[in-house]
């Protein structure tokens, strides 16, 4: 395994069950893409704890599925759903590499890139299509979202995130700055509570690449690859394909 710097090491045990409002808002018209790939084996990309995993396995019944995750946090829950479950256990092997790094197949039928993509700077992505570029099987695709901003911007701080789990409710609020011509710095506060007490509280910084539909149509081009939309505009999904 590379070396690899973990922006969830303090963060990756609030991520998973605040990214499942994502996945239960955005699901469904990521599963509509997913029915259109060919048959091959489908990369989840970032895979986090397995909520797009999961969901790839449900759509796509029998396909052979690699989930690509680096964070030493977040995979160790991976890897408990995959053993887990006897379903996912047979056909989905975990890789810890960064997704630059991961032993991917020769042939992909399709990749899922959620809340991935702005971890990547601007030289790494183009390392990405000409790599992933010459994988895509004919009618295959990767599956991409560009959380706004999709610019450097001013963010005002929001609570993202509210979950109960017996006795503890967890918080969590987001607000970012610009920091250059296309990143954003985010500064995340996650909160533990116990009725009116607070358990305890983390505060995390990391910067994030921007990426704009017009700049992912024009780094992708000279890999021969085109950009369209799917799906609601509110859910920034994008198919990355082979030109025809």
């Amino acid at each position: 395994m590379t070396e690899y710097h973990d922006p969830y090491q303090r963060s990756g045990r609030y991520l998973d069950i605040m990214i499942a409002g994502w996945w239960e808002h955005h699901g469904a018209t990521v599963a509509e893409a997913l029915r259109e790939l060919p048959a091959g084996p489908v990369v989840d990309a970032g895979a986090g704890g397995g909520h797009g995993t999961r969901l790839i396995a449900r759509t796509l019944p029998g396909t052979p599925i690699l989930a690509v995750e680096p964070s030493p946090v977040l995979i160790a829950v991976l890897l408990s759903r995959v053993a887990d479950d006897p379903d996912l256990r047979p056909r989905v092997t975990v890789d810890g590499d960064d997704l630059l790094a991961a032993r991917l197949p020769e042939r992909i039928g399709g990749m899922i890139m959620a809340n991935l993509i702005g971890h990547f700077s601007p030289h790494e992505r183009d390392r990405l299509w000409e790599d992933l570029a010459p994988r895509l099987a004919p009618g295959a695709f990767i599956l991409v979202n560009l959380p706004p901003p999709t610019a450097p911007a001013h963010v005002e701080r929001a609570a993202m995130s509210e979950i109960r789990v017996g006795d503890r409710t967890y918080l969590g609020w987001a607000a970012a700055e610009p920091a250059g011509d296309e990143r954003l710095s985010w500064h995340m506060t996650y909160e533990t509570r116990e009725g009116d007490r607070v358990i305890s509280t983390d505060d995390v910084h990391y910067d994030w690449w921007t990426v704009s539909e017009d700049s992912l149509r024009a780094e992708t081009a000279p890999h021969r690859l085109t950009v369209v939309p799917h799906g609601p505009a509110e859910a920034g999904l994008h198919k990355i394909l082979r030109e025809s």
